[in-house]
């Protein structure tokens, strides 16, 4: 095997490594789909999507075609913004070990795939 392709692979490794180990670190919590809040439009948007998918199947449409990928889009952009993301206390240099899995495993796929 080639050095570029173990550099590259080894990068490869690093990367993924360091992601898993982020996302050991980072907690997501409390999604409600129904409550009706601030931002959430989801339960319209939920009828709304099953009435353009209805018409779309009784009266197959570009223009239901449009409108049910923009409300499957908004939809998605719906759930994604009630999500709460967050990262529990960790040591610095655990969170320093993380980063320099994941930049050096990038830096190392960059240099070596070109």
């Amino acid at each position: 095997m080639k050095r570029k392709n173990v550099l590259f692979y080894a990068g490869l490794i690093m990367t993924v490594l360091g992601v898993l180990l982020f996302f050991s670190i980072v907690r997501v919590g409390s999604f409600s789909f129904f409550h009706m809040g601030r931002k959430n439009i989801g339960p319209v948007l939920l009828v709304l999507w099953c009435v353009i998918l209805a018409l779309f199947v009784y009266f197959r449409s570009v223009l239901f075609e449009l409108l049910l990928t923009l409300i499957t889009i908004a939809l998605i952009i719906v759930i994604i913004l009630n999500v709460r993301i967050y990262v529990v206390t960790t040591s610095m240099l655990r969170f320093m070990a993380i980063l320099a899995l994941i930049f050096g495993g990038a830096a190392l796929m960059i240099r070596e795939g070109s």
